[in-house]
């Protein structure tokens, strides 16, 4: 084979390769287009019900934190942050600020943590008044220190801040899940397209009938619709009514 062969060889290589290349993105268009209507229905109803999830009334929440420090031992670290949420702090607290909440309701509001594993602890609540939300925080710290110092004889708790009443709501709706449902809608959908095309026996396409009969397609004929046959109908009895002659 010389040179000039190979490069012929070389040349057919890439045209046929680009043409299967033409023809499988053709092929995925045609896929896509034929059911274009599903993938629109499903995106749109699942981005639909995401909005109306997203839109629905919620009470809004405010955090109010105050910081501690606690000079004790690991041990008794665990048990002081233990305390924080036990009835004998928060039924003191609940009397104090006449609250109208239960020990339940109120131990479910209440969050304490370490910060980095350090001796700082910061007592957290949780509440649709950001007010009350403070004051049941800084309450808290309060009887909590009392009670430590009672039970256990602990007396190195120190506050190191406060809590205020915050103003930011810490449940803002956000449009976030509207576009995740969006995404999951369209991803959904093109793959369930492309799986029923798959499950789809019927011939599709000119190559596929020359790669099941081994055989080369000269031509086809196009699908003729209704409309256009009692158009092509018309028009022939227009021209015979007129004395001419169809195909002179």
């Amino acid at each position: 084979m010389d040179v000039k062969q190979l490069e012929d060889l070389q040349q057919h290589e890439r045209g046929e390769k680009e043409k299967t290349k033409e023809i499988n993105l053709k092929a995925l268009y045609v896929v896509i287009r034929k059911r274009l209507w599903m993938i629109a229905l499903i995106t749109i109803g699942l981005t639909v019900l995401a909005g109306l999830y997203n839109s629905r009334p919620e009470m809004p929440l405010y955090a109010s934190s105050s910081r501690i420090i606690v000079a004790a031992s690991a041990d008794m670290m665990s048990t002081l942050k233990v305390m924080i949420r036990e009835p004998v702090v928060l039924d003191k607290v609940i009397q104090d600020l006449e609250l109208r909440k239960s020990l339940g309701e109120l131990r479910s509001q209440i969050r304490a943590e370490s910060v980095e594993g350090s001796l700082v602890t910061v007592v957290t609540v949780v509440d649709p008044d950001p007010k009350l939300a403070a004051e049941i925080a800084n309450k808290t710290v309060d009887v909590y220190r009392e009670v430590a110092s009672q039970t256990l004889g602990v007396s190195s708790i120190r506050v190191l801040t406060q809590a205020g009443a915050s103003t930011v709501s810490i449940n803002e709706k956000s449009n976030t899940i509207v576009f995740i449902a969006f995404l999951a809608g369209l991803i959904l959908s093109i793959g369930l397209t492309f799986l029923l095309d798959s499950l789809d026996d019927s011939v599709k396409s000119e190559r596929e009938v020359e790669e099941l009969l081994g055989l080369t397609m000269l031509g086809n004929v196009s699908k003729m619709r209704r409309r256009d046959l009692a158009s092509q109908e018309k028009k022939q009895k227009s021209i015979v009514a007129r004395g001419e002659t169809i195909g002179s």
